[in-house]
């Protein structure tokens, strides 16, 4: 078998439209009084990278919420039952969670529960490309019924030069 149907053959068609990500991110923000902490500004570098083969892609967070350090790995693969993405996203605080990421309507949308001591509340981010997709803007909404949303990050990426 020929080296070109060996990697097309190893490539996925579901992932494709995830490459819009792919690169590196420069990001800074606003994070807003919620249950999630108090107002303080969001900064940090973020990178998207394929795993060998284009199944899944890499996503990778350093930064700062105030004077906190965040850090955070996110594994994001198709999940062809429900047409969407699944994302597995491991914290340096030891949290973990799974999400789930759609495209649709020119943005995307990544979408969960999170906990907070024993109550869960609904959790999405609305992600949104430019024309020459160099920047990115992510708004980070919770709610306790699904229904009434809050802002509790405001953020907007830039492509970094390489």
């Amino acid at each position: 078998m020929s080296k070109q149907a060996v990697a097309t053959k190893a490539q996925s068609p579901a992932t494709k439209d995830l490459e819009v990500f792919v690169g590196e991110w420069r990001e800074e923000g606003q994070a807003f009084d919620s249950p999630f902490g108090p107002a303080a500004k969001v900064t940090s570098g973020q990178t998207w990278n394929w795993l060998p083969g284009r199944h899944f892609l890499i996503h990778r967070l350093q930064g700062r919420l105030g004077e906190q350090h965040i850090a955070c790995i996110e594994i994001i693969g198709a999940d062809a039952p429900s047409q969407s993405y699944s994302v597995h996203s491991f914290y340096n605080d030891g949290k973990k969670n799974v999400w789930q990421l759609r495209e649709g309507d020119g943005a995307w949308t990544l979408s969960g529960d999170w906990k907070i001591e024993d109550k869960a509340l609904k959790v999405r981010c609305t992600i949104g490309f430019n024309d020459t997709r160099n920047t990115m803007t992510a708004k980070w909404e919770y709610s306790n019924d699904g229904s009434n949303w809050q802002v509790f990050w405001d953020t907007k990426l830039m492509r970094a030069v390489t």
